[in-house]
């Protein structure tokens, strides 16, 4: 089986899959496609888990950015299978740390990069599983 992260934003979605341990970006989606876009990847690529982005105040306290994405992440529950594991995952910084890995000298066209950052925090879950048998 597979894992899916998802970067929830109210216009874009980035999307990333791990392959091996390794968290690599495919796509970003519309937002209002996301109900009908998820269900497909989920059965196309075997997706048994779900690490979806909190992005907290970065006191920790909870940002109204957070409390969208877990209404988001509620409403695609119920339209996925219901033995579908779902993993909040702090997300703080991964926005700013994907513009500089991809662009660090503010050249590159590309302004998108919500793939990117979803990709840096699924490589963060990835990571934290080896250590702390998750």
């Amino acid at each position: 089986m597979s894992t899916l992260a998802i970067d929830y934003g109210t216009k874009k979605i980035g999307l990333a899959v791990a392959v091996e341990e390794i968290a690599f970006p495919v796509a970003i989606i519309a937002t209002k496609e996301a109900f009908s876009y998820l269900p497909k990847v989920v059965k196309e690529r075997g997706i048994d888990t779900i690490v979806i982005g909190i992005a907290n105040h970065m006191d920790g306290t909870t940002s109204d950015q957070a409390m969208r994405t877990r209404d988001f992440q509620k409403k695609l529950q119920h339209l996925l299978p219901k033995d579908m594991k779902y993993i909040e995952w702090d997300e703080r910084l991964t926005t700013f740390e994907a513009k500089n890995s991809v662009d660090p000298f503010g050249k590159d066209p590309r302004k998108a990069i919500d793939d990117v950052a979803a990709s840096i925090f699924l490589q963060s879950y990835l990571d934290s599983r080896k250590t702390c048998n998750f």
